[in-house]
């Protein structure tokens, strides 16, 4: 679909609506399930993530395929009672049914009473209308206020009932109240028609059995597509390493990183390098829009401003590293509050995760996050009263030299090898000695190719038989104080057992380090590594324990030596990607590498160079041959599109290509005069071959779509992988 694909009630275009296009194409199937089972799908989403924008995207999709069912979207509102929650969601409900049925968006925005926008419906569904209005009328919050939630609520029940089958969608069901959270959940665990909830991903509600999972945040490519997105519609001149500063410092969220480009916007900012960016971002967090963010959920948690200062105080406080673990029983006595009121506050404190709850103990927000930033300069503008201009000066100054820092620490974890997960697939396999002990592997394989290594591997030699681990987790968890020297993703603790017997003494601990050394690691590097894994050992008292230690071009002769002392293993990165392949284990997700760009000059037939490009690309992916040419095809198809279209001042093609598991994206943009300045005149398919061209992309690719960007044009391709 193209760019201005028609909207509704979403917020965002669907040109900057990235990585969602999974999800929404589950809500979608969910949607035209006629016996789903479970019925309901319940997303939670940290706060930002975009699931209200998820709902609204789905609502607007749905909207316009009249056949399939009758989209409602509805939002709780905080503060809202019981009766005004219900009556807007009949009210809301009749409105979206009737502006459906008729295929009109304009009357989403019709201001009328609930009786007035039951005038206007579709013959066929006036009579349940009025019948379900009359009984709303009948069983009215004066006379029952229980009937009433619950007819209103079950307002979708009765029009199924009637054949007018819909897609309920609720969203903020944290907002709601105690009293509409219940008749919600004797309604909606009756439902056998679908539908969604979407709510925070702390908030708890038992009582309805839904398929629930949590909708994560951008991935680094998606974040960076949104923000290229955001960057080229408002004229922002952007780096490449200025994005992806942006994309990690916001956490990869989608609302943070809008706001923070309306900003840059607004500001006329120039985002080349990361002091351009850190002054942007140093602005929004001492009174910018996402400062304001914040400063609104706060007061919404907590209105009274003497109790907001003492909050922020208290959570500044416990971020200090000589605090140590804050306890709730601390926290109410500092913030004076009553037992009942500082529940709810820390309630919803822990939702809005401005801070985490385990058992009696608060855990505050990591360190390197907007929210943080934004405390720590209102702790200091606040409560310590520093000059505003000095305290803005020496953020920005530690911000512009934490930048370099934070990409380094990011380029790092999204390199490890992903420790924690490779344990967590032990499983009583059975191995070749050399796929783990860098001994055996030096001696008879090193210098090989991946497939002679496999093929003798598994033609004999010793072999052992891993652990099977029953829970991983990151070192730093059990012992944070290795953070002091080790990256969280670097390091793992996992607990399992030698046999399947059971028994005790058969239980055992691998405790894995990822360590760094240009060449083979030196005894001196592996004794300070052995010594740093035995003390948490030490620490946690693990009796029977086994290290496993990992370097990038394994372990020299004298270090082996200390690895047999210890009765270690020591593995290098060959080995273990070959360890990953033979188990089937997960890995860290690398999506975000498999991508190609390419620039070629206009004419001269090199668009030739660029089908042989991708050619290669898509073998490489395993694409099948058919699938290939048709990709070829339509490449070449899109460059002479690209080239005849524009009045380029730089005569220039750009090319990008995204592999992922399941498809390959192909983005081919231009500058110079845009397509839909000459839609009228030269995209019809009757005036030859140009028109032809476009149909013939469509005819050879799953999705296509044509988008204006601020200076030329951009045709996305997309081909999956049957």
């Amino acid at each position: 679909m193209t760019i201005g694909a028609k909207r509704n009630i979403s917020t965002v275009s669907r040109s900057d609506f990235v990585g969602r296009e999974r999800v929404l194409a589950r809500l979608r199937a969910h949607a035209s399930s006629q016996q789903p089972v479970p019925a309901g799908i319940w997303i939670s989403a940290a706060p930002g993530n975009g699931l209200s924008e998820l709902l609204k995207q789905t609502f607007d999709h749905l909207f316009f395929e009249p056949s399939g069912p009758i989209p409602f979207y509805f939002r709780f509102g905080l503060g809202e009672s019981p009766g005004e929650a219900a009556l807007r969601f009949l009210q809301d409900f009749v409105l979206q049914t009737v502006a459906f049925r008729r295929q009109r968006a304009s009357l989403l925005d019709f201001g009328g009473d609930i009786c007035e926008i039951a005038q206007i419906a579709v013959p066929g569904d006036t009579h349940w209308i009025d019948r379900l209005l009359e009984t709303c009328r009948v069983e009215s919050r004066l006379n029952n206020e229980r009937s009433f939630l619950r007819t209103a609520f079950g307002a979708p029940l009765r029009a199924n009932a009637n054949g007018a089958r819909s897609f309920v969608m609720l969203d903020d069901l944290e907002a709601a109240s105690e009293d509409v959270l219940t008749e919600v959940t004797a309604v909606f665990s009756r439902f056998d028609i679908p539908f969604v909830i979407g709510s925070k991903r702390r908030f708890e509600i038992d009582g309805i059995a839904v398929d629930r999972f949590d909708l994560s945040p951008l991935g680094f490519r998606d974040a960076g597509e949104l923000i290229e997105n955001l960057s080229e519609r408002s004229s922002v001149p952007l780096s490449e390493q200025a994005r992806d500063l942006i994309a990690v410092e916001l956490g990869f969220n989608p609302a943070l990183i809008t706001l923070f480009m309306q900003s840059a916007a607004e500001q006329n900012a120039d985002l080349r390098s990361f002091a351009r960016v850190q002054a942007v971002y140093a602005d929004e967090i001492f009174g910018g829009r996402i400062a304001r963010h914040f400063a609104a959920i706060l007061s919404r948690i907590a209105p009274d401003t003497k109790l907001q200062k003492r909050v922020v105080s208290a959570l500044h406080d416990a971020r200090r590293p000589d605090t140590g673990n804050l306890h709730a029983d601390d926290l109410r006595r500092q913030l004076d509050l009553e037992s009942g009121e500082f529940a709810g506050l820390l309630a919803d404190l822990n939702v809005a995760e401005f801070i985490g709850c385990t058992s009696n103990l608060i855990v505050p927000t990591d360190s390197a996050t907007p929210l943080c930033d934004y405390l720590e300069g209102r702790f200091r503008l606040e409560s310590e009263k520093q000059n505003r201009a000095l305290t803005i000066g020496a953020t920005l100054a530690e911000l512009v030299k934490r930048a370099p820092a934070t990409m380094a620490a990011f380029y790092r974890e999204n390199s490890a090898i992903g420790l924690r997960e490779l344990l967590a697939s032990f499983d009583h396999q059975e191995i070749p000695n050399t796929l783990i002990d860098y001994g055996a592997f030096r001696d008879e394989f090193k210098g090989l190719n991946d497939e002679e290594i496999v093929q003798n591997a598994l033609a004999g030699g010793e072999r052992m038989t891993l652990p099977q681990i029953v829970y991983a987790a990151h070192t730093v968890a059990l012992y944070p104080s290795i953070s002091q020297v080790i990256e969280r993703n670097r390091s793992a603790v996992a607990l399992g057992f030698i046999e399947s017997s059971y028994r005790d003494g058969d239980d055992v601990v691998w405790i894995a380090a990822e360590i760094d050394s240009k060449l083979e690691a030196s005894r001196e590097l592996t004794e300070f590594w052995c010594d740093r894994l035995e003390m948490v050992a030490h620490v946690c008292d693990f009796a029977n324990y086994r290290l496993w230690l990992v370097a990038p071009e394994g372990f020299s002769s004298d270090a082996r030596e200390v690895l047999d002392e210890r009765g270690a293993l020591g593995s290098s990165r060959k080995q273990i990607d070959l360890l990953i392949g033979f188990l089937g284990a997960p890995v860290a997700d690398e999506a975000w590498a498999n991508e190609y760009e390419m620039v070629v000059p206009m004419g001269d037939d090199t668009e030739i160079i660029a089908a042989q490009t991708i050619e290669e690309i898509a073998r490489r992916h395993h694409f099948a041959p058919k699938a290939i040419n048709q990709i070829k095809t339509a490449l070449v198809e899109a460059c002479i599109n690209a080239a005849e279209h524009s009045h380029s001042p730089d005569r220039k093609i750009y090319q990008r290509f995204v592999v992922e598991d399941d498809r390959i994206t192909i983005t081919v943009s231009n500058r110079g005069l845009r397509l839909k300045d000459k839609q009228s005149r030269e995209i019809n398919p009757s005036e030859g071959r140009r028109g032809w061209g476009l149909k013939l992309m469509r005819s050879l690719m799953d999705e296509v779509r044509i988008e204006q960007t601020d200076d030329g044009t951009r045709i996305t391709m997309v081909k999956k992988l049957n």
